[in-house]
């Protein structure tokens, strides 16, 4: 049994579909043990200050994590490690790997360092309204947290040898150990010390996420670590490719930033209710956009590097098809469902019916752009393919500051509800630019007939679930009196079977490509036994 699985952990995945399939059902295990996470939190803590400390200290720990490493890894590391492996061979791709990890490492730890010592001066301008007691935590928890971004730091160059070489298991199940290192500091270090003992718990998921990783990717891809050059030709091109990438992911980051500020200003558990709906909006968005963008993008610079724009865009059309096809249905039950989700994940302990209500409305006003935000990875997976940057660092400072400009016009009428429906019309606008900058570099329309009768016949598809989703969530609702978790789980499994069987007869009767593509996939072997020999047999160099 053990032989077995390490050849499941380290073969090679053979396709985008079935690399997304992989990546979406590890996802899909670490939403679930997110969302436990999250509902042990909330049933714990409550929609009140210490949740709101906890959630507030991960900005500028987040906001190092995503400029310098995510930055360089996704837009620089990823294409330039492929073109190395392609042209140069393993050994050169093996030394460029070590030095872009010393060099990360060293940029975090100085980074980091400096941020724990300036912490007292810097978290208070991204939390204005904290004071007190609340502020001081929010500051000593930051402070926890930073040594997760190290150590996530090093586990991203560990991830980014794994895409590059095609080993998903082990990249997309890192992320299910994460959250159960944060659910042991829930259960065994928050007693003990608080609600520090959650960033704890942090540190010791960020540990398990290296770890799991670098068992795979380290024979693979890094023999041993090298000096840190900034001088060296790869390091270069890498760095060439990531400052833009640095400046979208800032304005990403910046834009959160400046939206949970508004909301520390809110009532008490703004800020809580705000991350908590923000997490479940991503469940769908992580299993469905992100895992087709990761698992696209070494096939997109595969196709760019041998200027096959044809190619390219025929691959990101049909993986586009496939995120609308699933991200608008799951739209329409997230819509109907909202605030039965919220009641079943969150409602229970310290979290009242007030606090479902209103993270059910901050969740609705998320799921309206879940469309843009699925969408948006793949888009910028395709420009960096390209080696293209700055495009999408310029379109995402755009949306920023739509957003920011947005929210303050909301904010004070509406609340946290209107921080969540600014934050998606900056989506939208996001995707809109995106999607127009890329029709022109790619020489033609994106849309073409197939994309349109596809969203047209999904969209149809949806609307048939939502009704009759409706139509079943109002009947059990008329049954029973909706007070007990039990009941309440009956409503939202009765209507999600039922928009779901409706959904799945209407999209055979049209004829959805994508419908049947994806039964076709699931119903497949998707590693079977001869390639799971050949990937093993690549991985050990045979």
């Amino acid at each position: 049994m053990f032989k077995l699985i390490t050849k499941l952990w380290k073969v090679e995945t053979p396709n985008v579909t079935s690399a997304a399939l992989l990546i979406g059902g590890a996802s899909l295990a670490s939403r679930l043990v997110g969302l436990i996470r999250d509902r042990m939190l909330a049933s714990s803590f409550g929609a009140g200050d210490a949740l709101d400390a906890y959630y507030a200290a991960f900005r500028l720990p987040d906001f190092f994590y995503q400029l310098i490493v995510l930055g360089a890894i996704t837009a620089g590391f990823i294409p330039i490690f492929t073109e190395y492996m392609d042209r140069k061979g393993s050994e050169e791709a093996k030394a460029l790997a070590g030095r872009v990890f010393s060099t990360i490492m060293i940029i975090l730890v100085v980074a980091c360092g400096l941020f724990a010592i300036f912490a007292n001066q810097l978290v208070p301008f991204t939390v204005p309204g904290f004071t007190g007691d609340k502020l001081i935590e929010t500051i000593n928890l930051s402070r926890i947290l930073l040594i997760s971004t190290v150590l996530l730091g090093m586990s991203a160059v560990m991830g980014g040898i794994l895409q590059s070489m095609r080993r998903f298991v082990a990249f997309a199940f890192a992320p299910v150990l994460y959250n159960l290192g944060i659910i042991a500091g829930i259960v065994f270090l928050v007693p003990i010390f608080g609600t520090a003992g959650i960033a704890w718990g942090v540190v010791i998921g960020a540990c398990l996420h290296l770890l799991v990783q670098a068992i795979v990717a380290i024979p693979l891809g890094m023999d041993k670590l090298k000096k840190p050059s900034f001088k060296d030709v790869g390091v270069r091109q890498i760095l060439k490719l990531t400052l833009p990438r640095v400046g979208a992911l800032a304005a990403m980051q910046i834009n959160l930033i400046v939206l949970i500020a508004l909301a520390s200003s809110l009532e008490s558990g703004s800020v809580a209710i705000f991350n908590l709906a923000n997490n479940l909006q991503y469940v769908p968005i992580g299993l469905i956009g992100i895992s087709f963008a990761v698992a696209s993008l070494p096939a997109f610079s595969k196709l760019a590097a041998a200027n096959d724009l044809d190619g390219l865009r025929q691959i990101f059309l049909s993986t586009t098809r496939k995120v609308f096809f699933l991200i608008i249905p799951a739209t329409a039950l997230t819509l109907l469902l909202r605030a039965q989700i919220v009641r079943i994940l969150y409602g229970a302990g310290e979290f009242d019916w007030t606090a479902t209500i209103r993270t059910a409305d901050v969740l609705a006003m998320f799921a309206l752009s879940l469309i843009a935000q699925s969408a948006a990875p793949v888009l910028t997976r395709v420009f960096y393919a390209l080696k293209d940057s700055k495009t999408p660092f310029i379109i995402a400072f755009i949306s920023m500051t739509a957003n920011i400009i947005i929210a303050f016009l909301l904010k004070d009428n509406f609340g946290v509800t209107g921080l969540a429906a600014a934050f998606s019309i900056g989506a939208f606008m996001q995707f809109g630019l995106l999607w127009f900058v890329l029709r022109k570099r790619l020489g033609g329309h994106l849309e073409g007939k197939d994309l349109t009768i596809s969203l047209s016949k999904t969209i149809i598809a949806s609307v048939a679930l939502f009704g009759f989703g409706w139509l079943a969530r109002q009947y059990i609702g008329t049954i029973y009196p909706l007070r007990t978790f039990l009941q309440v789980a009956l409503q939202a499994g009765a209507a999600t079977v039922v928009g779901i069987t409706a959904f799945s007869v209407l999209a055979t009767l049209l004829k959805v490509q994508e419908f049947h593509e994806f039964i076709s996939a699931m119903k497949s072997k998707l590693l079977r036994k001869a390639k799971i020999s050949e990937g093993v047999d690549q991985a050990q160099g045979i």
